[in-house]
């Protein structure tokens, strides 16, 4: 599916794909434990900011007077100069039946902080969500959408190079996700060249990964030529299953958010919880935890150039041999009462991007399937993969 492209543009901004957009909420840094923005350091190629944290989060909104005093705006105020989507945080609205921000200030913020992607205010529903609840959430985003797309297309002001407003997509069968693409295409006037899907995290969180499947794989095919964006899929593994099935794009905050809970990454590999509690709730079992860990590490570094690095400085850390993997786990785990967060979400963050990476190394090579089936076969995913694999197959 879509095999031969390679590239996209974000706005006028080239993105390699598959690709990840490290999500970020605006002063993490320092905030939130990191010592600097760790873009550069991880390989990080795209950024996915909110705007409802510029516009009505209370913890965040007071910055965004400071980000529009910075010449570059956005990407000035987070030092990075790459691809960047503003989403509308429409995730902060699932569990509620009114948004209490407005689309066209969604737009505006986009357009004035300089993204090169503005999301339409979308409301997403929950995978229980009754026939009437679906239909008035997707009223509500027809209605943004249309709200947002006639403002785009009489902007009197200066749009950032390239500016696109990206539709999202919602249903969790071909007929409602058919059902959305026609409102769409009657409110752009053609199909759109990117789109978003939305209410997909919620189905991976509560087990529904064929589902999950069923609606990219029906998203690619009503549009083969469409950049296609999952929200929130950017685990380790979901991310896998998205982009067999056709997405060009995914999302995750799981970088920084596991890390919060002393959690590190591998790929092909599980969640893995560094923490002296652990270990005191069982010593032996946490050794055997870090040693499993170690030894992946090890084959990574061997078999497919992995390669860490001492993440308050960016310069890289030679590991050869088990005590010095052991070495790279104490320097990620908190000690002496210091929480060593950044460590472990740039170390995840590298993790995600080399992830990518390797996809679009293997999709190229015309050994994608193989690849996702060998960090598949020791997972609890093995058989949603299956699945996937016999979904395109006929």
């Amino acid at each position: 599916m879509n095999q031969r492209v390679t590239q996209r543009y974000i706005g006028e901004k080239h993105l390699k794909i598959p690709n990840i957009f490290a999500s970020y909420r605006v002063r993490d840094y320092p905030r939130a434990g990191l010592r600097c923005h760790p873009w550069e350091m991880t390989g990080t190629s795209a950024l996915l900011l909110n705007a409802f944290d510029l516009l009505a989060n209370r913890r965040t909104k007071m910055f965004t007077d400071d980000i529009r005093q910075c010449e570059g705006k956005l990407h000035e105020y987070v030092e990075f100069d790459g691809p960047l989507i503003l989403d509308s945080g429409a995730f902060n609205f699932l569990q509620h039946d009114e948004i209490s921000i407005a689309p066209l200030d969604v737009l505006s913020i986009g357009i004035e902080l300089g993204a090169d992607v503005s999301v339409v205010l979308d409301h997403p529903f929950l995978p229980k969500a009754t026939k009437e609840e679906i239909n008035t959430r997707w009223s509500n985003t027809r209605d943004n959408t249309r709200t947002m797309a006639d403002a785009l297309k009489g902007w009197n002001g200066n749009l950032p190079d390239g500016f696109q407003l990206m539709p999202v997509l919602h249903g969790h069968d071909a007929e409602t996700l058919k059902h959305s693409l026609d409102d769409i295409m009657a409110i752009l006037g053609h199909e759109p060249n990117l789109v978003g899907i939305g209410s997909l995290a919620p189905l991976a969180r509560n087990g529904s990964k064929r589902t999950v499947i069923d609606v990219i794989l029906a998203v690619r095919q009503l549009l083969p030529n469409a950049h296609i964006h999952c929200f929130s899929l950017g685990s380790a593994l979901l991310m896998l299953f998205a982009f067999y099935c056709g997405a060009d794009t995914v999302d995750s905050q799981t970088w920084i958010m596991s890390a919060a809970f002393k959690q590190v990454q591998l790929p092909g590999f599980h969640l893995t919880r560094l923490s002296q509690r652990e270990a005191e709730k069982d010593s032996v079992k946490y050794e055997q935890t870090r040693r499993a860990f170690a030894q992946h590490l090890l084959q990574l570094i061997a078999e497919e150039r992995f390669a860490v690095k001492d993440w308050d400085t960016g310069i890289p850390w030679q590991i050869s041999n088990e005590t010095e993997a052991f070495a790279y786990l104490d320097y990620l785990e908190d000690r002496d009462g210091i929480n060593h967060l950044h460590r472990r979400a740039s170390h995840n963050l590298y993790a995600f991007n080399f992830e990518a990476g390797r996809v679009r190394q293997e999709k190229s090579d015309g050994m994608l399937e193989t690849f996702i089936q060998s960090r598949m076969k020791s997972t609890v995913y093995r058989k949603a993969f299956e699945y996937a694999m016999q979904k395109i197959a006929s």
